[in-house]
């Protein structure tokens, strides 16, 4: 019942957060139109890729250590020593900013700010995950959602409709959220000098995360540079954002699902049972979606976005096909992680990466966004080979009589 109750709490809020942020994001790109909102999800792009920095690898590391430790360091510094490397990195990285000639350096700023600031809130989450209080985890992201949500509209309607202010609101809403929440105290911040076990740690963990967010958001960054139009960038983006909603709305179920294969990573038998069963329920999870993306892909974007945005019908189909593959990725990447093989998966982050980009120099040029799309496909297959192998021949190695009874 507990783990029905947890699943059940993640997949409401997550259900909640995914629907809220895709009503704020249609609103966004029929409020700026495919240029604008090209421009708008390109610095978006940026400063994500950024937050990976400010993350550093912290966030994975606070959900398995507390789950169950694995290092000889004790775990109440742990959060404290996260908001203090975040803190350090926004700093410097803002700094960079403002003395470096950026195109669009102010929404810039902003915008590595507020992920910033959701660093802080992500890192709550993670803890609370790692303690097993997955429905106070689920309301704490209701609760950062909604608050983001509303400042962002009320910026937009008693301000500005401009970029600014759209971040403006989403720094204003993690910030109350953040001053309201109980759970951590965030008066604690370390800011030390690193910590030899704690980053031979998460180095693996935050070239993973590098990696990912590349071959996941770099195809809207060289669309914008060797693409023909801008435009096209806000059809890709349009697309990506309903593919990212419905990946988010099944990551509750690896969220939740992840304590149970780390704490099975000493039971081989056990653990490929259930990682098995993952995969199954991926599969079938993308069999039932696929097809509606790619009969109906046009009519959604459409409906979602306004019809300015009908070119990217295309881009929806091809982007659709890339969940046969990208489902069960979530359940292998779970599995990877919690039998400490993130070095594995980095390496394999890495080489998605690699060809990814060389796809996208290759397709973009002939094909637009279609082409990057057609990328993502690739990519997201060799991914699944690469470390579902990986997966099979640990179990292989650590299989024994004993372990199978």
């Amino acid at each position: 019942m507990t783990l029905i109750r947890s699943l059940s709490a993640q997949w409401l809020a997550t259900a909640y957060v995914a629907g809220f942020s895709i009503l704020l994001t249609f609103f966004l790109g029929r409020l700026f139109g495919p240029e604008i909102f090209g421009k708008y999800s390109y610095i978006v792009t940026l400063a994500s890729l950024f937050a990976i920095l400010q993350d550093g690898g912290f966030r994975t590391l606070l959900f398995r250590e507390i789950t169950s430790p694995s290092l000889r360091f004790k775990i109440e510094k742990l959060f404290p020593l996260a908001l203090g490397h975040s803190l350090a990195v926004t700093v410097l990285g803002l700094l960079i900013v403002a003395l470096l000639k950026f195109q669009d350096k102010i929404p810039l700023m902003l915008s590595m700010t507020a992920f910033g600031l959701g660093t802080a809130a992500n890192f709550i989450s993670a803890g609370l995950k790692g303690e097993g209080q997955f429905q106070r985890e689920a309301w704490w992201r209701v609760v950062v959602r909604s608050l983001t949500g509303v400042s962002i509209f009320c910026c937009v309607f008693l301000f500005s409709a401009k970029m600014d202010w759209v971040f403006a609101g989403w720094i204003a809403g993690v910030v109350i959220s953040l001053a309201l929440q109980r759970a951590y105290s965030l008066r604690s911040i370390r800011v030390e000098k690193p910590n030899p076990q704690i980053y031979r740690s998460i180095a693996a963990l935050l070239i993973i995360d590098i990696a990912t967010l590349i071959y996941f958001k770099i195809d809207i960054v060289m669309l914008r540079h060797i693409g023909e139009a801008l435009p096209e960038v806000g059809f890709y983006a349009a697309s990506s954002r309903i593919l990212e909603g419905i990946i988010f709305l099944l990551f509750p179920f690896a969220n939740v699902l992840f304590r149970n294969l780390r704490l099975f990573a000493d039971q081989p038998g056990n653990f490929i049972r259930l990682t098995n069963k993952l995969i199954l329920f991926s599969c079938l999870a993308a069999a039932a979606i696929v097809p509606l993306g790619m009969i109906f892909g046009e009519d959604i974007i459409v409906l979602s976005f306004g019809s300015q945005y009908q070119p990217g019908g295309n881009v929806m189909y091809w982007l659709s096909i890339s969940l046969f593959f990208m489902i069960p990725n979530l359940a292998l990447t779970q599995g990877t992680l919690a039998i400490n093989k993130e070095n594995y998966y980095a390496l394999g982050a890495c080489l998605a990466a690699l060809l990814n980009v060389a796809l996208n120099f290759y397709l973009i040029p002939l094909y637009g966004a279609k082409g990057a799309a057609v990328g993502t496909v690739f990519t997201e297959a060799f991914l699944l080979l690469f470390i579902g192998a990986g997966i099979y021949s640990w179990y292989l190695k650590r299989r024994t009589p004993q372990n199978e009874s």
